[in-house]
Formats: structure tokens, C-alpha cells, sequence
């Protein structure tokens, strides 16, 4: 059996690596991206391969995007973030606000509860409403489950496709820094290893979402204002580190398709295609106020994982630092502020029901 699935991981790698080269030669977007989802796709449901891939391998990928992010956060840009903190904000309060509006709809479409409804459409908190939703006993924890992890297919196939209209180059950062392998020592290479492996168990110690991501970022934002040495990631480097994490997201994908059926289909295209095309014309109207570009006020607006957001961004010449400043404080908002607020009202409910049927 382990026999089996290493051969059948190999496989897999070998034609995730053969889609993103074939993508890449005919300029399609995000060739490292799609590549290993299309590869996915025909393993799991055209050659019906059972596959397991190495959670370690994935989360392997993720820190060294979690690194490339963190190195372009620098003295700088840390201040020019500090300058848009309104902005910040604005966008997470719109972004959930549109979400509970869009609950509504999908309520109605899928015919679920309050609780439901509420649990599957909060975006970028799949853990914590998953917790909330197996802890309520008037939600349904397979549809909260199944909306949640759906909106993965949504998100990189029309995130993207939106995101490449407006595409940019590079920003200069990404352009003028030296990569990593010319830029640091192997000691200098060691300390940031160790360092991302410290905070890394410390953060999964305390069970903290997006440890994967966050631990990179923190150490490099760290070490970018301590020494002044910044860098960037080698090319390959990250196309592997691409190609490794979003072979996991492929197979998530290719699972999926089998549920997506039915009454409950409709409803989770209808919320994610709502709550992606909302934020793209909530985001027409910040550039009103806002300097920065469309693509990055998507990409930060964006409803989603912030791993998948920032692989577009990347591709697509955004502001990493920015946009991913944008999904961090989103991130710690729904854990500190919004995910308690939905907890207390939803046991208020419950309480209110359970003496209404008491009477």
C-alpha cells in the first residue's frame, strides 16, 4: 500500500511538473498553479489513482512562499502599510459585511438555516467556522464543511481570471533584489531555518491559523529590519514551492467535483460567485480613494486563502507585502473579533429557541 501511493505520488509529481512546463511554453497564466491542479484532476478521476500527498511536502511549499512574502516587507513598505491602516480595515469591514448579505440568498437557495448559512459564508476562517459549525447543534456540519472548501475552486479559477486583466509588472522590489542563493551565506541561510522552525512550533503549540504562512513573514520581517539584507527567492525555488502546495489544493479540487451536486451546488456557486464579483466593484469604488492599483485592491479584497491570493498576486506583479497585509489583519480579525461575535450570537439563539419551545 505505501508501495502504491509513493508510485502513484511520483506519477502525479512527474505530470504536475510536464502540465506546468506545457502552460508555461504556451504563456498560459499561473502555469505553476494550474499545472498541478489540471495534473490532479486526470490522477484522481481519469486514472483513478488513489492519492495521498505529503501534508509535510505541501506545507513545505507554503513556507517558501511564507518567505518570499516576508521578504518583501521591508523597512519601507512597512511604512507605506502603516499610511493605508484605514484602507485595511475598511476593506475587511466591507468584505464580511457583503458576506452576511450574500448569506441571505444562499440561505434561501440551499433552504438551510441561520446557522448554516452564516458558517458557510464568512471567508478566509475554513478552521474556525468548521469548529463553530461541529460545536452548534442546529448547523449542518457537512454543507458548512462543503461550502467552505469549495470556495478553493471558485477562488483559482476566477480570482485569476479577473486579477490577469488588470495585470501589472513586477514591482521594483521583486525586480532589483538580489536572490537568495547570491545574496546570503549558508550561516545567514541556517539562522533564518532556525528561526522559521522556532516560531513555526511555537505557533502550532498555541494552535495559531496560517502558521505555515505567518511564521516565515514574521521571521523575515524580523530580519529585513534588523539587517538591512534584503533578498528575494530564487525562480525555481518558487515554482516548486507552487507546484508542491497546489498539487494538495488539486486533489482537494478533484474530491470535490463528486459533491458539487443538486440544489446545494447552485447555492455555493451562487455565494462565491457574489462574494468574488462583489469585491471586485467594492474595490471600483475604494480606487477612488486609494492610490494603488485595481489588481492589488482586488487581490487584498479577494475572498479566499491567503496562500492562494498571494501565488496570483505573485504571477500577476502585485504588491505581496500589501496584499498580504490586507489578508493577515483579515485573519486576525475573524479569529479575535468576528469568530467570538458569532459564537455569542449564535448560542443567544439557541438560548432564545430553546425557551420558546420550553413555553
Amino acid at each position: 500500500m505505501v508501495r502504491g501511493h509513493l508510485r502513484n505520488n511520483i506519477i502525479l509529481l512527474i505530470l504536475a511538473l510536464i502540465c506546468s512546463l506545457c502552460l508555461k511554453f504556451f504563456n498560459v497564466m499561473l502555469p505553476w498553479m494550474f499545472g498541478p491542479i489540471i495534473a490532479s484532476i486526470i490522477v484522481v478521476r481519469c486514472l483513478k489513482l488513489e492519492v495521498q500527498w505529503p501534508r509535510l511536502l505541501s506545507e513545505l511549499g507554503l513556507i517558501m512562499l511564507g518567505v518570499q512574502i516576508g521578504c518583501a516587507f521591508t523597512s519601507k513598505v512597512i511604512n507605506d502599510i502603516k499610511d493605508d491602516w484605514l484602507s485595511i480595515i475598511l476593506v475587511t469591514l466591507l468584505l464580511l459585511g457583503l458576506a452576511l448579505i450574500v448569506s441571505i440568498g444562499f440561505r434561501r437557495i440551499a433552504k438551510v438555516n441561520t446557522e448554516t448559512a452564516l458558517l458557510s459564508v464568512i471567508p478566509g476562517a475554513l478552521s474556525q467556522m468548521l469548529v463553530m459549525a461541529d460545536e452548534n447543534k442546529k448547523a449542518d456540519f457537512l454543507i458548512v464543511s462543503l461550502t467552505q472548501t469549495s470556495r478553493i475552486i471558485f477562488v483559482v479559477i476566477l480570482v485569476p481570471l479577473i486579477s490577469f486583466f488588470f495585470k501589472q509588472d513586477h514591482n521594483n522590489f521583486i525586480e532589483h533584489a538580489k536572490p537568495l542563493t547570491e545574496a546570503l551565506q549558508i550561516q545567514s541561510i541556517l539562522i533564518l531555518t532556525v528561526g522559521i522552525a522556532l516560531v513555526y512550533a511555537l505557533m502550532a503549540w498555541i494552535k495559531f491559523p496560517t502558521k505555515m504562512l505567518l511564521a516565515p513573514i514574521l521571521v523575515l520581517v524580523i530580519w529585513n529590519l534588523t539587517t538591512g539584507l534584503s533578498f528575494t527567492v530564487d525562480y525555481p525555488i518558487i515554482a516548486i514551492a507552487q507546484m508542491i502546495y497546489m498539487i494538495r489544493v488539486g486533489i482537494q479540487i478533484a474530491h470535490l467535483l463528486d459533491r458539487m451536486k443538486g440544489r446545494i451546488a447552485i447555492a455555493i456557486a451562487f455565494q462565491n460567485i457574489c462574494l468574488i464579483l462583489g469585491a471586485f466593484v467594492m474595490v471600483l469604488g475604494l480606487k477612488l480613494f486609494n492610490t494603488a492599483s485595481i489588481n492589488e485592491l482586488f487581490l487584498s479584497a479577494a475572498p479566499g486563502g491567503m496562500s492562494q491570493i498571494v501565488l496570483v498576486a505573485l504571477e500577476t506583479g502585485g504588491d505581496v507585502a500589501m496584499i498580504s497585509s490586507y489578508h493577515i489583519f483579515r485573519i486576525f480579525f475573524i479569529l479575535f473579533i468576528i469568530a467570538p461575535l458569532i459564537h455569542y450570537y449564535l448560542s443567544y439563539r439557541m438560548k432564545i429557541q430553546s425557551i420558546s419551545e420550553n413555553k
